[in-house]
């Protein structure tokens, strides 16, 4: 009798320790594959969170059609805690509407105008255009803001953190 009770105390503490090793386990798996990282947060006018989108690497593109010359503008923004950062402008017609001082610098890369800049902003304001592909490229892809809010919505881009689970991959699609 006394034999079968150590035998099944002894049971009872391999389970609670084998028990407790795997919880552990998941607890650190778990614990090492989350990350926090820059965050585009994007408002709508209510000032409600419509999405926040991770930013692996810290930078977006505020990408938009111009309305008067109808090509392409790109706006280069990293995320620095709560502050967006534009550091540089890419646009292919030189005129009405785009920079006009040299910035940081001035150069053409690939047939494009291209300004750098050193500004930031705590929010930007934005009237999502009538125009298709007015949004943002992470990671090579874009967003379009129509994706959340019809045409003409007001929004505003903020800067923020979020966590994500890291499982080796990274995909906003």
């Amino acid at each position: 009798m006394e034999r079968t009770r150590r035998r099944s105390r002894w049971f009872i503490l391999a389970a609670a320790i084998l028990g407790t090793a795997i919880a552990s386990a998941g607890l650190l798996a778990f614990l090492f594959n989350v990350r926090l990282v820059p965050a585009l947060i994007i408002k709508n006018s209510t000032g409600a969170i419509i999405v926040r989108l991770p930013l692996q690497d810290g930078q977006f593109v505020h990408h938009y059609i111009h309305s008067i010359h109808k090509t392409p503008v790109d706006e280069y923004f990293e995320v620095h805690g709560f502050s967006l950062n534009l550091t540089k402008v890419k646009y292919d017609t030189y005129g009405v509407g785009m920079p006009s001082d040299a910035g940081e610098g001035f150069s053409i890369e690939n047939g494009r105008f291209v300004v750098v800049l050193h500004r930031s902003f705590s929010s930007i304001p934005i009237r999502v255009s009538i125009v298709p592909d007015h949004g943002v490229i992470i990671g090579g892809t874009l967003f379009p803001f129509t994706r959340w809010v019809p045409q003409e919505s007001a929004i505003t881009l903020f800067a923020g953190r979020m966590l994500i689970f890291h499982n080796g991959r990274v995909s906003l699609k």
